[in-house]
């Protein structure tokens, strides 16, 4: 029988639009399996739909990965064409408040249809990626993690490196050197090629994206973990060295007004039983 295979799982989540971020709702997931015997991958994902306007942030980076500014845009879930404004005056009613939740029962109803499908693939290991988000999401999918051996690439970094801060996934991108062909994803040492059919969906802040980028960071640090701790080291120098800089610009064109931390964890942007 062959091995079990490792499953790298990213999802990617939005605020329904009128509760301030309150209630949260998974906008789609993407897997990337590895077969450790044949060194070979396989991607899946799913964009989830709903009736349901959801407002998505993006994280504006600079050249150290650090967050430098955010936009905001709210869609419709069912058709992500239909945009509108942001009013951050706009609180969803009661009867919008029900849509939602039942909204937030479909796509659950989707994510476990997905995980159930995706246990007919053998895998034996969940990775994530600062994996609380997504472990909470499997919870109220009634999604079943028990019997699978479950890791968390931040913890894992951050334990072995001892480091003070967790450092974020676009942190840990840049220092494995990530990039993005027309064919393949590749770091530093490793490339993989993609599939046609993923070709135009593999990006970073997407679900397979992201997915892709947690494999390789995972692939880099177990198999090159001399040269990428000292790339982390040499990071986090620079790092300190711009956010040191960003917060002496501040306080001498406004003195008092404190600098917001970046905690480096993921923008929005972890018998054997089913799934």
């Amino acid at each position: 029988m062959s091995a079990p295979l490792t499953a790298y799982i990213d999802m990617e989540f939005a605020g329904i639009y009128g509760t301030h971020q309150r209630m949260q709702i998974p906008i789609e997931i993407g897997v990337v399996l590895h077969d450790p015997a044949s060194d070979a991958l396989a991607f899946a994902g799913k964009p989830f739909r709903a009736d349901v306007d959801v407002e998505l942030w993006k994280n504006i980076l600079n050249n150290v990965g650090k967050r430098v500014d955010a936009t905001r845009r709210v869609f419709n879930l069912a058709d992500t064409a239909r945009t509108q404004p942001f009013e951050h005056r706009f609180h969803l009613n009661a009867i919008g408040a029900r849509r939602a939740l039942g909204a937030i029962a479909a796509v659950n109803a989707d994510l476990r249809l997905f995980m159930q499908a995706l246990n007919s693939r053998n895998i034996g290991t969940l990775v994530f990626f600062a994996r609380q988000r997504e472990m909470d999401a499997f919870r109220q999918a009634r999604v079943r993690t028990d019997g699978f051996l479950t890791r968390d690439l931040q913890q894992e970094i951050t334990h072995a490196m001892q480091l003070k801060e967790q450092i974020s996934l676009d942190r840990m991108s840049l220092i494995i050197g990530f990039g993005i062909t027309s064919i393949a994803i590749q770091s530093a040492h490793f490339s993989y090629t993609i599939p046609r059919q993923y070709r135009y969906v593999i990006k970073p802040h997407k679900a397979i994206g992201d997915a892709a980028r947690m494999f390789l960071v995972d692939k880099e640090f177990s198999q090159k973990k001399h040269e990428i701790q000292g790339g982390i080291e040499e990071h986090i120098l620079q790092y300190e060295k711009a956010r040191e800089g960003a917060k002496t610009r501040q306080d001498t064109a406004q003195p008092g007004i404190p600098v917001e931390r970046d905690s480096g964890g993921n923008s929005s942007s972890c018998g054997k039983q089913p799934f």
